[in-house]
């Protein structure tokens, strides 16, 4: 089982995560994209998601995409969390996308 995290192991996490915020219970990223464009970032997400087998929450907001991960068995941030956002961000880059 992972091991969670604490807030000082997170906050250097983050420091080579630009964008992302957030503490020991979570991290998250905010985007300004929608419609289609978010639609084919969010499928390439999932199934990077799907190979590690650790999936984020992702919300849909008008003209905001945001991704939340955090591992849920022990209740905040793990590695595995850390690296899913470092994926989340290689795609995003890939994508040409911004924030």
């Amino acid at each position: 089982m992972p091991t969670k995290l604490d807030s000082a192991e997170v906050a250097d996490a983050l420091t080579s995560l630009p964008g992302w915020l957030g503490d020991a219970d979570r991290i998250q990223l905010e985007i300004m994209i929608d419609g289609d464009e978010a639609d084919a970032i969010v499928a390439e997400v999932m199934h990077a998601a799907d190979e590690m087998d650790h999936h984020p929450v992702i919300d849909h907001g008008p003209g905001t995409t945001t991704f939340t991960v955090w591992t849920h068995s022990v209740g905040g941030v793990t590695e595995l969390d850390v690296a899913l956002a470092r994926k989340i961000s290689q795609i995003l880059y890939s994508a040409g996308v911004s924030y």
